[in-house]
């Protein structure tokens, strides 16, 4: 079964990136422009994932996450942040307000690919376990 992904993004070039390279690794994709949109759309469609720009019109897409923590039906949906917000304090709200992933534009195709890949491989009752190699991601409470 494909993973079906909701982008939310007001550019359309970026908009129109995003979903080709997502329908070109084989998942099924929807689209919106603005954060309103995007709500109706999470609640009738139930994505597996939501790839979210922050500067929306209408809702932006921080109090959107927070909007989809607080509304039961949809509160384990994965998000991942893409933006050209990219200052700590961004990235601190971004995780604050439920985001598991947060990507600074420019992105490139292979980060995008690895952002929902790790949303995708995520228990979605519980944080993705950090693993203690070298290698590892750095997990948010040393970040923080």
């Amino acid at each position: 079964m494909q993973a079906k992904i909701l982008c939310v993004e007001d550019d359309p070039g970026i908009l129109t990136l995003q979903l080709t390279l997502l329908q070109r690794l084989g998942y099924q994709t929807l689209a919106a422009s603005n954060g309103l949109e995007a709500y109706d759309m999470i609640l009738q469609e139930r994505p597996d994932a939501v790839v979210l720009d922050v500067m929306l019109p209408g809702c932006d897409g921080f109090t959107l996450a927070h909007k989809i923590r607080r509304t039961e039906e949809i509160k384990s949906t994965p998000v991942a942040f893409v933006s050209a917000k990219s200052d700590l304090g961004d990235y601190r709200q971004g995780f604050r307000c439920g985001g598991q992933v947060y990507l600074a534009k420019p992105f490139t195709a292979k980060a995008l690919q690895v952002a929902v890949e790790s949303l995708l491989q995520q228990d979605k009752s519980r944080p993705a376990p950090v693993k203690k190699t070298a290698a590892a991601p750095i997990s948010r409470k040393r970040l923080f």
